[in-house]
């Protein structure tokens, strides 16, 4: 049993490695399209109201130490609708390793014909702590195996472009990287992710509507990292079921608009390849509440 727990934990350890040349700092999600404030601040106060989302996600599951993530954020515009603040707070495992990441947002919204876009800083921090001690070795007395955890500030940038029938952003999540054996801070910008998100909404008829979107992220030192993703939405968009597809994963996502006021969302990702005998898929879940004294935005759900 160990051996397969050390197994495992290497698996892991070296996914992590590859998945986080791209992804760096911001929280991967399969339901990025629901809540684009992980990953571009120019996105704040897009909603044109309060706004809070809550994630929680399991991944892998049935695999020992398998990831799980929890974010909240939040935004809104403030008084004369030119400026937006927001908030991101996240923790996210995998392994022995853990990423807690606390951010502030500020984004100048400019009006564009029918649309806006959001020009948008973060600014925050990252713990990033390696916990060896809950791994098993032969022998755990060796003065390598030690945990440690190290806090570093950090700055993202983003724009955001959107109407009410399609959205364009660009952004950097994140300037500065985990060190590699040493205190110093990486801020290369060889290093850097370039990520790109969009989609349109084709408008069939008043009961249905076909919403794809995309997510790249780029980085010089590492393969592109792509989602593609489609939702067909129903009865008056109170349904939406879809489906997402990544280099090493396929996702089912299903979203409930509740009510004008709270939204539902489940994400399955199916696992494929080698892991498909190790574990069971992963889990995602989205809760989202919006103000409804100050909604102005004339189509608020189909992009963000």
């Amino acid at each position: 049993m160990k051996r397969i727990t050390s197994i495992g934990l290497l698996i892991m350890l070296a996914l992590a490695s590859a998945l986080g040349q791209n992804t760096k700092n911001y929280t991967p999600v399969n339901m990025y399209m629901m809540n684009p404030l992980l990953i571009n601040p120019g996105y704040a106060g897009s909603k044109d109201s309060w706004s809070m989302t809550g994630m929680y996600g399991r991944s892998w599951v049935g695999m020992p130490h398998a990831g799980n993530m929890m974010t909240l954020t939040g935004h809104t515009p403030l008084k004369g609708g030119k400026v937006a603040l927001g908030f991101l707070v996240s923790n996210n495992s995998f392994g022995v390793n853990r990423n807690t990441n606390a951010y502030l947002y500020y984004a100048y919204r400019i009006n564009v014909g029918t649309g806006k876009i959001g020009l948008g800083l973060r600014a925050g921090g990252n713990n990033y702590a390696r916990e060896l001690s809950r791994a098993e070795f032969m022998n755990s007395a060796d003065p390598v195996i030690q945990d440690e955890s190290r806090f570093f500030p950090n700055f993202g940038a983003g724009a955001f472009w959107y109407t009410d029938e399609f959205y364009l952003g660009i952004s950097l999540p994140d300037f500065f990287f985990p060190p590699e054996g040493s205190g110093a801070f990486d801020a290369s910008p060889a290093n850097y992710s370039y990520t790109f998100t969009g989609g349109y909404l084709f408008r069939i008829s008043d009961n249905f509507k076909i919403k794809p979107s995309t997510l790249i992220s780029f980085n010089p030192n590492a393969p592109v990292f792509y989602q593609a993703s489609t939702s067909f939405i129903f009865l008056d968009d109170m349904i939406w079921l879809g489906a997402s597809y990544k280099p090493n994963g396929l996702v089912g996502i299903a979203e409930f608009q509740v009510t004008s006021w709270l939204r539902l969302g489940y994400a399955y990702e199916f696992p494929m390849g080698d892991l498909s005998g190790f574990t069971t898929g992963s889990h995602e879940f989205l809760i989202r509440y919006v103000s409804t004294f100050e909604l102005r935005a004339v189509n608020p759900g189909y992009f963000w």
